[in-house]
Order: C-alpha cells, then structure tokens, then sequence
C-alpha cells in the first residue's frame, strides 16, 4: 500500500481514494472508500487503453459478465464505469495477502493448507464458470488468502485485451508457468483450462516452484506443451490430484464437481470451523499480512500540489516494480510484481520460533530442483494422422503380400493341371523362388512405412524427405503394375497403397508439420 500523489486522482465515481494498491497492463489499482465506509478495490484502466474503441466494447462486455460471479471465494463486482474517461471498475475489497507474496516470504505452504487452498479455488472456479465465464489467468498473484478462505479475482477480463494495440505492441495475455498446453498454443480454450491453471497454482502453493521451471516466456511455453511437470516433492495423494489437473489432453483432466469429490476423499478430514478455515500457522501468516495502516495513516500527496483527475496518468511510484506480463485484472491487494512494504509476520509455516526461519533455497538453487525430463515436442495433429496412415499401410502391404502369395499357388497349381508332361519339381521351383521374392519384398516394404511412421513421431527431419522420395518410386511402381498382366485384387490393393502414400506426404508437409519438424533440425 502505497500514498497517493500528486497524480493520482482523489475520487472515481462515488468513492474516495485513500491509497495506491499496485499497477499493471491494464491500470492502476486503489483502495477507495464508498459513502459509507465500503472497502473497495478500484481499477482505473490505463488513458491508452480507454482510447482503444476494441478494447472497450470487449471490455464493456467482460464485466457485464463478471458482475454475474458471485461465490464465497472470488471478489464480487460492485460498481463500475464503463462510460467515464478513463473506465473503472470497482471490487470487493478483500483483506489478505496474495498466494504469490505469501509462498515469497514464507514457503510452501503446509500439505493440510494446500488441501484446503485446493478445496476453495474449484468452488471458486466453479462459480464462474456457471456464469459461462473462464478466468484464463488463473496464477498466484491472482489467488488471495483471506482469513475465511481464498478468493479469485481477474476472472474473464483477459479476453479484453485480445487485439488490442496493447497485445500488438509484443505484451502477453496471461503467465506463461500457469497456462494450459492448449492456451498457449493459441487454441480455442474452455473451463479445462482454467483446470491446468489451478493444478499450476496448487503445485506452486506446495513446492514454492512453478512446476514447469523458470526462464524465458518461451522455454517455459515450450516445457508447458511438451514436457512433464516437476512433481517430485509432492506427497503421494496431492500428486495424483494435481497430476490429473496438469493432463495434456483437456478431455483427460478431471470437471471440477469430480475434483471437488477427488479432493475431499484423497484430502484430510475436513478440519475449517466457521471462525477458522485456515490452519493455525497459515492463519498467523494472514493475520499479521492483512494488518495495512489504516486510511487516516497513509500520508497524504506533497502540499502545494493540486490533486490529478481521473483522466491523468499517474507517474511511476518509487520502490515500485512491473513486471513485463500484462496484468489484467482487479488487484485487490498487491501482487508479487510490486515492491510493497508488510508488518513483519511469522517468519514460516511450522517454524518452532520466530527466530528459527523456514529453510528456502537460494534464488540460484530454485531451478536446480527443477529437472524436467528430456523435451520432445508434441505431434502436431498432421504428422499424427500421417503415422496413422503409415501404419495403415504397412497393414494394406501384409495383405498385399499375402494376396500375392495366394495368387503364385493358384498359378502353380493350374499350370501344373495343363502342363502335366512338365517336371513338377521345375513348377515348384519356380513357385518357391517367387514366394520367396514375394516375401522379401512385401516384409521390406511393412518395415519400411513402421521405420518412417516411428520417425515421423519423433520428428526426424529426413523421414518426410525419405518417405516423399519413396512415394515417387512407389508411384512408377504403380505405373508398372497397371501397365502389366496380373489379378485385379492385387492391382486394387497397390492403388489403395498409393493414395495412402499420397495423402501422408501431403500430410508430412503442411506448416504445422514443418514447424514439427523444424524444431528437431
């Protein structure tokens, strides 16, 4: 909580600012007052923002949807601007820390809080999702521990600023370490997203480390989509829980009535009372973060300055930080990208003393206990039904080959019949020798579309190369099939065989699959 200055306004519609809470990608964050003494937390959208006439009509409609929420554990809308210059929009404000800046100062949080943390965000996420809403940002810093429980706040404002100038000037809707596989590959996203957000955010609460690492946006995008979580610290129960959450395929992760059930049979016996829902230590913790100056005790602007209006900018605070994410959302307290000064607190969960600190890993050390298994990239949809394909005709190829096979006893036969002066051995010689070739060629070609679909699967560049050059033999083999004497079973079969061919090569060489294949080079 910081003093407002000379730039910053003094009321946005009926309440009285009295504080700065914290700033982002879409605005700045205050502590107002209503008439009658009503906490709030009040977002002013950036001036640039307000400027952008998509970005308001989307962000009209977002909170015409957002003010439907209500639920114990988000931060209900209660009033909004959406007329005034700049726009705002006013919170319940709720008094407690963010989970980011509790797991920062304090640790991981004990297994039994984690269970409880787990239990609330699904009624949470539950309740806006039953107003059709998806939060799709769903992280830490938007997780905030109150003493009755955890409350969700930004949901469903982030699809606001999709093709803004803000989105095109290289900003990124969202956290890369709590984004769904599908979120970030800019697919369609549904309520199974904010599903994988919440197994993120629960691993984060009982590790301290994002499950997918640090780094970069994009390593940690690519880790997201290709590779396994880090669920190593995690005790046996929780993991399933979460690991189920953090599947892949959306389809596979659980809806959140089934997670509400996995979590109160795998979890500890429910043990809240109506006056305390969180364990004693991680209560203190709360206690002793929500305990802000009051109103009357933060400084007022430097004198002989006039007071900002609304419309003006604020200029940047001092022990003040941003992070480069776009913050899109309704923070009713700080977050973890902000410098904010807090009363000393208990100094971590389940310490004996206050002197004796909760031991943490170095900042050099987080990433050390990360240790993701080799990364792979996923198969794109193409080169999975070009695999498919090929096994398809490894199998047509069998039948070829047994086709074949068939056909030189049946030829052996009937020239046997009208032949009968012939030595008999010579016709069987001859029969063995092509069963033979029949053989050797049909299991070569079956080895050949299992070696290149194998490939293909692992992204080995040279096989759509190899597969292509192949299809161009196989295509004057065709040729010469048509063009020879033979049994029409076995010329419909190559024909079959072909188009196989041709459809994988088209398949092997669209840009998802180049993209595929690039990504092995």
């Amino acid at each position: 909580m910081e003093a407002l200055s000379a730039n910053d306004p003094r009321a946005v519609g009926e309440f009285q600012l009295r504080a700065r809470l914290g700033a982002g990608g879409m605005g700045r964050v205050y502590l107002g007052y209503s008439p009658a003494g009503r906490a709030v937390a009040i977002k002013v959208v950036h001036p640039e923002l307000a400027r952008d006439a998509e970005f308001l009509q989307r962000f009209g409609r977002e909170v015409a949807a957002a003010r439907a929420v209500s639920g114990m554990y988000t931060a209900a809308v209660v009033a909004a601007g959406l007329d005034d210059d700049p726009p705002w929009l006013a919170t319940v404000f709720v008094p407690g820390p963010s989970l980011a800046d509790v797991v920062a100062r304090h640790g991981p949080l004990p297994e039994q809080a984690v269970w409880r943390l787990a239990a609330g965000l699904a009624e949470a996420l539950r309740a806006v999702h039953a107003c059709s809403l998806v939060h799709r940002d769903l992280k830490p810093a938007n997780v905030l521990l109150a003493a009755d429980g955890p409350h969700v706040i930004d949901f469903g404002i982030s699809r606001a600023f999709e093709g803004t100038s803000v989105t095109a000037a290289g900003m990124v809707v969202g956290t890369p370490g709590y984004m769904s596989p599908e979120q970030a590959e800019g697919a369609q996203t549904g309520p199974a997203s904010d599903v994988f957000s919440l197994g993120c955010v629960l691993a984060y609460a009982a590790t301290g480390n994002p499950p997918f690492g640090g780094g970069s946006a994009a390593s940690v995008l690519y880790r997201v989509v290709t590779a396994q979580p880090d669920l190593t610290d995690l005790p046996g129960p929780l993991r399933e829980v979460i690991s189920a959450c953090l599947s892949k395929d959306p389809s596979q992760r659980p809806g959140l009535p089934a997670l509400g059930t996995m979590i109160a049979q795998a979890g500890p016996a429910l043990t809240a009372t109506p006056t305390s829902f969180w364990p004693d230590s991680v209560a203190a913790v709360i206690r002793a973060a929500a305990a802000y100056p009051t109103p009357t005790q933060v400084s007022a602007a430097p004198t002989g300055q006039a007071p900002a209006r609304l419309g003006q900018p604020a200029m940047a605070q001092p022990g003040t930080r941003q992070s480069g994410m776009v913050q899109d959302g309704y923070h009713a307290m700080a977050t973890a990208s902000m410098t904010v000064p807090r009363p000393a607190g208990p100094p971590a969960f389940g310490a004996p003393t206050p002197a004796t600190p909760w031991p943490r890993p170095a900042p050099a050390d987080a990433m050390s206990r990360y240790t993701p298994a080799p990364l792979r990239p996923r198969p794109p949809t193409s080169v999975l039904a070009a695999a498919w394909l090929m096994y398809s005709g490894a199998a047509f190829s069998l039948l070829s080959t047994l086709v074949s096979l068939a056909t030189i006893g049946e030829v052996k036969t009937a020239f046997s019949a009208r032949h009968p002066l012939l030595s008999g051995n010579a016709v069987k010689s001859v029969a063995a020798v092509a069963s033979v070739e029949v053989l050797i060629g049909g299991s070569a070609v079956i080895a050949l579309w299992l070696w290149l679909a194998f490939a293909s699967m692992q992204g080995r560049p040279w096989a759509r190369t190899v597969g292509t050059v192949l299809f161009g033999v196989g295509t004057l083999g065709l040729l010469l099939t048509l063009g020879s004497p033979g049994i029409g079973g076995t010329k419909g079969i190559s024909v079959v065989i072909w188009l196989i061919g041709l459809v994988t090569v088209i398949l092997l060489w669209r840009r998802r699959s180049s993209e595929f294949f690039s990504l092995r080079r």
